[in-house]
């Protein structure tokens, strides 16, 4: 006899190795019992068969039987089945049965196989117990296999029914090497995740794969076999409420709890959680939180058994148990979404709010159907088209031509052109990012070409509106935009709220064309007067008016307050809080706050690193580049470099209003480490948008400032200065002491001598009384370095002191650094030698502290600790011999003459 091929059965060959180990064991007279345990559809009959086949070419006489639900009852039926394959006869008596066997066991090995013997009636059951308790030293194996979980029909257990010695066998599912044998070109460690390698799942699953080559992940997690799903409802039937339960877990997922699996099965809840327990034991459920099953294409069998409608009213009673219970709104909507043709009006602004929120984490497809399934709803003309133009939004951003063809379509339809209008409005201020800014054209120009003259104001506002997306987005539409500027200043608009806006249009164009800043003020602060108007947190508007607003601290508190932190945000990708934050970190900044600005928009740019928004969403882009900016000013250069090249800043970019500020700061980075050829390419580039922008004002960013330092750098003097004599003209013109002393800085490093320090004293004059601290401060430094230069040390000293103790409260390590070369240049000459045997250090330290700096300005002019700073003061105490800080100006003068004489 030849063993059969141990491969016939994929994914067992260790179980039959083992079965064939025990039938050879069985052979010199031994019985043995094998006990195959499994989840449903694991497999148990293949093996059992297997086991038999293998068992006749070893020369085994084999008898096999199968238990029954419907044959539970009937006395003997599967021993009567076992005697058939012995001999002629029926089940007598436990006597007759041992008789049958041995007479067997005469001809030769024996094997018996009962298949779901937890479903055999009880006689058989005791048959094979009286037989296995009498015949132990013959050739006899018995093979017998339960579902795991799945209790015996009748009385006896099957730890009762097998020998005292018996092996066990408990089938597992089939790993990913023998899945992918199976499945072809299907990914198999999905069908594995989907099926946990169950044979009879995977096998129904394989069946559908025919039907669908190249399958993917996704079409893997939806497969379900209705075949799959109506026999397990037939095999849980005799379980009361089980089919119910399986039903409703099916259709809860991830929201089923106990309650709720009673509630939608109508049970009673100890009764729900008996029935859960039996399905947990079966290996239906998976015994873990959530609640659910522990095959995904078991689950979804059950739903493709589900009819249409059934499954809807299941959806719809789920939804309204989770709104009744609190559950959040995206797992509302799911079950709304299944709920088709089931009205549920409330669910409405439920679907609204989750497809906001899906389109917020990029889950585009999810955004979609939320609100198609809204549109499903009875609504009103109003209400549709708002939900329409939702939907052109998402579709936009999935395809931009069938947003487009959404859009026409959407409009044409629309009954109300006025309501049309305030609707588009609404969705104007969710527009983005820089293709968007194109829908957003789109809408507003179709809607005023059908409003009247009667509508004027709603023509206005549509207007408003497209003007700020244009002007936010590249300079060919700034520029089509920029033609508007007249018509909408102008033309006043009658409605107390939207003059509210005008005034902000107002304020806008003063800032853009850098005209005066009083008048820029005065329209903003009127803007500010009325109730709360998303406008100002339009990407566009929130980038001027953060940056002119910072010169008026009381405008800018007020500018905070209003945009505030309860509204719900527009711009799917902020949150509450955002913009202000956003906001509190820029005005630190202006104000020279730089390690409370950094907290504020690090924190800020971490929320939108999460949404991978940072490339595309223009606060997100304001957010880093600012970020940059405060990381230069501290010294941080590195970290500036690295955050910029992660979001792709270091090369290219677009041309995005708020990528002049990444300009800006690229550039700033670039002449702080040394790279002004670098630095003067990023800045002149930002001036050439701005400029083709119709942007002109010293108000949004100094880009020529710092243009004039890298021409400085790069021993271009005349182009220096004659940038900077355009930045003073125009600093005049918009009137702030930030611009003016911004101006006056770079007049002072082109020019020479007396005209030089004028400019720099008038400088520091504009800034001494402005929130400009930081400016203030390198006011300040070139001022004591102009005068160190022409030998006025002394005259130097107290603006440098002044400017060690301004940096030092702005935590500005650059700055710091420069300033404190700069007074120790200043130094007098005996600093150079070691009379007294002072160090060079104690030398340095204590011509600090003559100058008046205090130990902790010393330390962060030195970077040292003030503990180091005291002892360095001791020393110098002692070697001069003198008590304290009060002689050292005196001891250091003499020490002076000393060195001289």
């Amino acid at each position: 006899m030849t063993a059969s091929n141990p491969t016939r059965l994929p994914g067992r060959d260790r179980e039959l190795r083992a079965a064939r180990a025990l039938l050879r064991g069985v052979l010199p007279g031994r019985t043995s019992t094998l006990l195959v345990g499994g989840e449903i559809g694991i497999g148990k009959s293949a093996l059992l068969s297997a086991i038999a086949e293998d068992a006749r070419d070893l020369g085994f006489t084999v008898a096999a039987a199968a238990g029954a639900r419907l044959e539970s009852d009937l006395r003997g039926g599967v021993i009567g089945r076992l005697a058939v394959g012995l001999r002629d006869g029926q089940a007598e008596s436990l006597d007759w049965f041992y008789g049958v066997v041995r007479e067997a066991l005469g001809r030769g090995p024996l094997l018996l196989v009962v298949d779901d013997v937890d479903l055999a009636d009880s006689w058989s059951l005791r048959c094979l117990a009286y037989v296995l308790r009498r015949v132990t030293d013959q050739p006899l194996a018995v093979v017998l296999a339960a579902t795991t979980g799945q209790s015996p029909v009748g009385e006896v257990t099957l730890p009762e029914l097998a020998a005292e010695h018996h092996e066990h066998v408990e089938l597992a599912g089939l790993d990913v090497d023998t899945v992918a044998e199976l499945v072809g070109d299907a990914p198999a460690a999905t069908c594995r995740e989907v099926t946990k390698g169950n044979p009879k799942l995977l096998g129904a699953l394989v069946e559908q794969l025919r039907d669908r080559p190249g399958a993917t992940t996704a079409d893997v997690h939806a497969l379900g076999s209705e075949k799959i799903g109506a026999a397990l409802r037939v095999r849980l039937h005799r379980y009361e409420g089980a089919v119910e339960v399986v039903r409703a877990a099916a259709v809860l997922a991830e929201d089923a709890t106990v309650d709720r699996l009673a509630a939608m099965a109508d049970v009673e809840p100890r009764r729900a959680l008996r029935v859960i327990d039996g399905l947990v034991r079966l290996r239906v459920f998976r015994d873990d939180y959530p609640l659910g099953f522990r095959h995904v294409y078991l689950r979804n069998a059950v739903l493709a058994d589900l009819p249409v409608a059934t499954k809807a009213a299941d959806h719809a009673r789920a939804a309204v148990l989770l709104r009744d219970s609190g559950a959040s709104e995206g797992r509302i909507a799911e079950h709304l979404r299944g709920a088709r043709a089931v009205p549920l009006p409330w669910g409405v602004e439920v679907l609204r709010r989750a497809a906001r929120k899906a389109t917020y984490d990029d889950r585009l497809d999810d955004a979609q159907d939320y609100l198609e399934r809204a549109l499903e709803e009875r609504l009103s003309s109003d209400e549709r088209l708002a939900v329409q133009l939702e939907l052109v939004h998402i579709t936009f951003l999935v395809d931009q031509a069938a947003g487009m063809a959404r859009l026409r379509d959407s409009l044409a339809h629309a009954d109300d052109a006025r309501s049309a209008a305030g609707q588009s409005v609404t969705m104007l201020l969710r527009l983005c990012s820089a293709p968007e800014a194109r829908l957003a054209l789109s809408i507003g120009l179709q809607l005023v070409s059908r409003l009247t003259s009667q509508e004027h104001d709603e023509s206005w506002e549509l207007r408003v509106m497209s003007y700020l997306a244009g002007m936010g987005n590249n300079v060919g539409l700034a520029l089509r935009a920029s033609m508007f500027t007249d018509e909408l200043e102008s033309e006043v608009p009658q409605a107390p709220r939207l003059k509210q806006i005008h005034s902000a249009v107002m304020s806008l164009g003063h800032a853009l064309r850098g005209e005066s800043a009083e008048e820029a003020l005065r329209y903003a602060s009127e803007a500010l007067d009325g109730e709360r108007y998303d406008i100002f947190v339009q990407p566009f508007v929130f980038t001027v008016s953060t940056a002119f607003m910072a010169d008026a601290p009381d405008l800018s508190d007020r500018f905070r307050r209003m945009i505030g932190n309860e509204a719900e945000p527009h711009d799917y990708h902020l949150r509450k809080g955002t913009v202000v934050s956003m906001a509190h970190g820029m005005d630190f900044l202006a104000r020279g706050q730089l390690v409370r600005a950094k907290t504020f928009l690090k924190w800020q740019l971490r929320l939108f690193d999460e949404l991978d928004a940072v490339a595309v969403c223009p606060m997100a882009i304001l957010c880093a580049a600012r970020l940059a900016e405060v990381l230069v000013d501290l010294g941080r250069f590195e970290e500036a470099r690295e955050l910029l090249a992660r979001y792709g800043f270091a090369d290219e970019l677009p041309e995005l209003f708020q990528h002049n500020v990444t300009l800006y700061a690229r550039g700033k980075l670039k002449l702080a480490t040394g790279d002004p050829q670098g630095a003067l390419a990023d800045l002149l580039e930002c001036g050439r948008r701005l400029t083709a922008s119709k942007i002109d004002s010293p108000a949004i960013l100094p880009w020529r400032a710092l243009a004039v330092r890298a021409h400085l750098a790069l021993g271009r003097r005349e182009v220096a200065a004659q940038l900077a004599a355009e930045d003073l003209a125009r600093a005049k013109r918009w009137g702030t002491p930030r611009a003016m002393g911004t101006a006056l800085i770079s007049v002072g490093l082109t020019t020479d001598d007396e005209a030089a320090t004028r400019a720099l004293h008038k400088a520091v004059e504009y800034l001494t009384d402005s929130p400009a601290r930081l400016l203030h401060a390198e006011a300040l430094l070139q001022l004591g370095a102009q005068l160190r230069r022409r030998c006025q040390g002394e005259r130097a000293i107290p603006y440098l002191r002044q400017a060690v103790e301004l940096s030092a409260r702005c935590e500005s390590k650059p700055l710091i650094r420069r300033a404190a070369e700069e007074l120790r240049a200043c130094e007098p000459a005996t600093a150079q030698g070691t009379v007294h045997g002072l160090t060079k250090q104690e030398t340095r330290v204590a011509g600090m502290a003559a100058q008046g700096l205090t130990n902790r300005q010393i330390a962060e002019a030195l970077f040292l600790t003030r503990r180091t700073v005291e002892l360095h003061l001791s020393g110098a105490y002692r070697k001069l011999g003198i008590a304290g800080r009060a002689d050292l100006a005196g001891a250091l003068r003499r020490h002076q003459d000393q060195y001289s004489a």
